[in-house]
């Protein structure tokens, strides 16, 4: 590797810039740095850029960018010699790297992700089984990076119902949950369940490796099947 690697960051902040350009940054070298170490040092160092980052290890979601035309948890990724740095697409852009996540949160409440029940629990706090736990903590790990949303190649047809997989995967997480009597099976086949091509490029750039397909998909199918809707 070289002693300094060129970042070429997306900057454009709309309503006071006329269009979106790039502009190119030298960072020096260190064994192990990564994008967003170098987003930092161009940040602290050589002139104030926009972007996102909250915990630095992979837990919260915060700093999904584009490197290289592909989307990535800038902490994670590491640094190569030269990089581009482009916010994610889907959402609008409110300055640079910073993007509008509003359209997602405002979907993810539309589909209750919460238990709905009419009765409450006979005792308290209420027992759960171990099959119940252990199906609950495959859906746990999902971190709203939105990379899997931007990796999905049906949400980039227009007129698509999918709402996409980390959306599904609220869905299917209380479909699942013995506890929960929305009908969640319904809701799917109403938000596009069945326009999944089954591709797998959600899983692929999913940070904590996730089987969105095999599990929140594929399973929402079979309870569809079992149910006699599909």
């Amino acid at each position: 590797m070289a002693e300094e690697i060129t970042v070429k960051v997306y900057r454009y902040e709309p309503g006071s810039d006329e269009g979106p350009e790039y502009k190119t940054y030298h960072v020096p070298y260190e064994e192990g740095i990564t994008v967003l170490e170098a987003l930092m040092h161009i940040n602290d160092n050589i002139g104030p850029i926009s972007f996102r980052y909250e915990c630095r290890f992979q837990s919260c979601g915060a700093c999904g960018v584009m490197v290289n035309d592909k989307p990535v948890l800038a902490c994670k990724q590491a640094a190569e010699a030269e990089i581009q740095v482009d916010p994610l697409p889907v959402f609008p852009v409110i300055k640079d790297l910073v993007v509008d996540h509003g359209s997602y949160y405002k979907k993810r409440a539309q589909l209750r992700p919460y238990i709905e029940r009419t009765r409450l629990p006979a005792e308290f706090p209420e027992p759960i089984s171990y099959e119940t736990d252990l199906r609950y903590r495959e859906y746990v790990d999902c971190i709203d990076c939105f990379l899997c949303q931007v990796a999905c190649p049906v949400l980039k047809e227009k007129g698509t119902r999918f709402i996409g997989p980390a959306l599904m995967t609220y869905i299917a997480r209380f479909a699942l949950d013995p506890r929960d009597e929305l009908d969640r099976v319904r809701m799917a086949l109403s938000e596009g369940l069945m326009e999944c091509t089954l591709c797998g490029e959600c899983e692929k750039v999913c940070p904590k490796g996730r089987r969105i397909m095999e599990v929140d998909i594929k399973r929402l199918r079979e309870l569809a099947k079992l149910e006699g809707l599909i």
